[in-house]
C-alpha cells in the first residue's frame, strides 16, 4: 500500500468515528471552537543545523469536536479543524530579506481526554495524533533597503512535484502533515469552554531532501458545547 493510500485509509477510519451506531449517539456530545494560534516552522539543513531564523505567524482557527465517552472520566475526542500554519522568515543581518509562509490545512485531531469534575464544570487534559491535508497557501517575499520595502513578490504554495520558489532551494512541500498534540481546558457548567493546545509535526514537509521542515503550533480557543452527555 502506498503512503498516500495509507494516509487516506487512516483519515477514513478517523472520520468513521462520526458515524457510530445510533445507540451510542445519545451519550455523545458535540462542541464548536474558535481560536487564535501562533505557528512556526523549523528549518534544518541536511547536516541538522538550523537553516533559517523564524518568528511566529499568528492566525485564526476553528474546529468541530465530538466527545465520545469510553469509561468514567475518559473520552475519545476526534474533530475536524481549519487552521493556518506557517512562519515568518528573516535572512540577512539587518533583516533586509523577509518571507511570510502560510499553509491552510484541514486537520483531523484525535485526542484521548480525561475530564475531572470541579465546582464550576470540568477540567480536561488530553493528547493524541493529528493528520492534516494542505488545502492551499502562499509565500510573500519582501526586500528591504534602509528599513524601506523596495519590492514585494507573492507566490502560491505548490505541493508534491512542484518546486516552491522563495522558501528554500529546491523545496517541494508535502501536502500531508502528521504530528502529535496536547490540550488542556475547562468546560464550564454554562456549556462554554476555554482551552489551550500545542501541536508538533513529526513529518518532514520537504520532499526534496534538501532540508527538514516541521510544523509547530500553540493556540488558545473559546467554544461552546452543543450538548453535554452528563446533563
Amino acid at each position: 500500500m502506498s503512503e498516500h493510500s495509507f494516509i487516506r485509509v487512516r483519515i477514513l477510519s478517523l472520520l468513521s468515528i462520526f458515524f457510530i451506531p445510533g445507540q451510542l449517539k445519545g451519550q455523545v456530545s458535540f462542541g464548536l471552537n474558535v481560536g487564535v494560534n501562533q505557528s512556526w516552522m523549523q528549518f534544518r539543513d541536511p547536516a541538522g543545523h538550523s537553516a533559517e531564523s523564524s518568528k511566529p505567524l499568528t492566525r485564526f482557527n476553528a474546529d468541530f469536536l465530538m466527545h465520545v465517552p469510553l469509561v468514567e472520566g475518559l473520552y475519545l475526542v476526534p474533530g475536524v479543524r481549519y487552521i493556518t500554519k506557517g512562519t515568518n522568515l528573516t535572512t540577512g543581518g539587518d533583516g533586509e530579506y523577509t518571507r511570510r509562509l502560510e499553509v491552510r490545512y484541514l486537520e483531523i485531531p484525535v485526542n484521548l481526554t480525561y475530564k475531572v469534575p470541579v465546582s464550576f464544570g470540568r477540567l480536561t487534559i488530553g493528547a493524541g495524533p493529528y493528520t492534516a491535508y494542505g488545502l492551499n497557501g502562499n509565500n510573500r517575499m519582501q526586500v528591504y533597503n534602509a528599513g524601506n520595502i523596495v519590492s514585494t513578490t507573492d507566490y502560491s504554495v505548490g505541493f508534491s512535484s512542484n518546486v516552491n520558489k522563495g522558501i528554500y532551494p529546491g523545496t517541494r512541500l508535502n501536502r500531508w502533515d502528521v504530528g502529535a498534540q496536547v490540550a488542556a481546558g475547562i468546560e464550564f457548567t454554562n456549556l462554554l469552554t476555554l482551552g489551550v493546545q500545542y501541536s508538533r509535526g513529526i513529518r518532514n514537509l520537504d520532499l526534496s531532501g534538501n532540508s527538514t521542515i516541521r510544523n509547530n503550533s500553540v493556540g488558545i480557543t473559546l467554544g461552546i458545547m452543543l450538548s453535554r452527555e452528563d446533563y
